[in-house]
């Protein structure tokens, strides 16, 4: 096992402890309210270990979204210092440890977050296991959280990392960890259909549809998706109270002024994407602030699973089977209900062309949605020099493996 991985479980430990603390220095953890160590293994705390794993993930997902966003051609960086500066001019690199063993409490360290979130549910499924339903009442309910939250995890980044490696083993192609979250979400869905679950039954359906459509398994997307209720959201909770439980892009992108919405999403004239200028200047003075208004606090609350995202997903897999007008007709439908007019195509690739700009526009800066579309199609990404700072653009696409974990130091 590496040491990137040793300090993810660590890291995880500490959350575990107590849901809402946070773990400043991981070599230094002091906070009140601590769990002792023997009561980790007490049935009674069952939901707080589930709960805990979920808090994990939900950091990491904030992380996600905010680095993902402004790697993306959703922002351009609007400061000078690094590593703030490298997270939106594409030059993050594996051994930049903002990114590699950042946490929750720095800026958008990322590696080290979902290690620790998928490490938290895998955990916390196991010791779950061990127990009976007599000990722990819900248990299937709880059981279903660790994986379908697991999967997230194993799914985003299956979509964003170039590599992936898990507990010390070797690097392997990002389909592996996709893989891995089409087995969580399948164990998770059979747990949340004992359980009766709707909550959990639907979110598990969005992230399968979403794992089968990047695995190109276009009939099963189509299957998943279409069995996600009507009207469905599922938020990553967000809070004030530590810089833990911070909305990140809120944060860094508004509060802080280190990025700039980018010209692009200025002017799409669309009533999902809505930006504002911010009437300030951003982090460097003579760059102007311009700011999404999808998130307005610290607690604003970011999406993970929708119903929305659900539909985008079916179109896509039905376009890409050949059924254009059926996927079209699922565009157009939710085009109409925010009074837009109805698209047209007569070949696959101006349908396909399409969804992902509805895509750009309806899941617009969260989840890391336009960073999967552009390294999926291989778009075009962002060329020459940041137009703020006129600095070049880097070479990073998707996220490295970190050296740390390459080399176990």
């Amino acid at each position: 096992m590496t040491i990137g991985i040793k300090r993810s479980a660590w890291a995880g430990f500490c959350a575990t402890l107590l849901v809402t603390a946070a773990c400043n220095d991981i070599l230094e953890v002091k906070f009140p309210g601590q769990i002792p160590t023997e009561q980790i293994a007490d049935a009674a705390l069952a939901p707080v270990l589930v709960r805990s794993a979920i808090s994990d993930f939900e950091c990491a997902y904030s992380n996600y979204t905010g680095g993902s966003a402004v790697h993306s051609d959703e922002y351009e960086t609007a400061n000078s210092n690094i590593p703030l500066a490298n997270w939106g001019e594409r030059s993050i690199s594996a051994d930049e440890n903002d990114y590699a063993i950042g946490t929750c409490e720095g800026n958008f360290g990322m590696n080290l977050t979902l290690h620790t979130a998928r490490l938290q549910a895998e955990d916390a499924f196991k010791k779950l296991s061990a127990w009976t339903d007599a000990q722990v009442p819900n248990r299937t309910l709880l059981m279903a959280q660790t994986k379908i939250y697991a999967g997230y995890a194993y799914l985003v980044m299956g979509e964003g990392f170039c590599q992936v490696a898990f507990d010390g083993g070797a690097a392997q192609a990002p389909a592996a960890a996709l893989a891995l979250a089409e087995t969580r979400f399948s164990e998770g869905l059979a747990l949340a259909n004992t359980a009766n679950n709707a909550d959990m039954l639907n979110m598990g359906r969005v992230g399968m549809a979403r794992a089968k459509l990047d695995l190109k398994k276009y009939a099963d997307a189509v299957t998943f998706a279409s069995q996600v209720g009507a009207n469905y959201t599922k938020n990553a909770d967000r809070g004030a109270e530590s810089n833990r439980r911070w909305n990140k892009l809120w944060r860094l992108a508004e509060q802080t002024g280190a990025y700039t919405v980018a010209t692009a999403y200025r002017t799409m004239n669309d009533p999902r994407v809505v930006v504002a200028d911010a009437g300030r200047g951003s982090f460097n003075a003579e760059v102007r602030l311009w700011i999404a208004k999808k998130y307005t606090a610290l607690t604003s609350p970011i999406r993970i699973a929708s119903t929305i995202e659900a539909n985008l997903i079916r179109a896509e897999a039905l376009i890409q089977q050949d059924q254009l007008a059926a996927g079209l007709a699922i565009i157009n439908a939710r085009r109409a209900d925010v009074n837009l007019p109805a698209l047209a195509a007569t070949t696959k690739d101006q349908a396909i062309a399409h969804v992902i700009d509805e895509r750009r526009k309806e899941l617009s800066f969260e989840g890391g949605h336009r960073l999967n579309d552009l390294l999926r199609y291989n778009l075009t990404w962002k060329t020459g020099s940041n137009p703020f700072t006129n600095r070049a653009y880097g070479a990073t696409k998707c996220w490295p493996n970190p050296t740390r974990e390459v080399n176990g130091v």
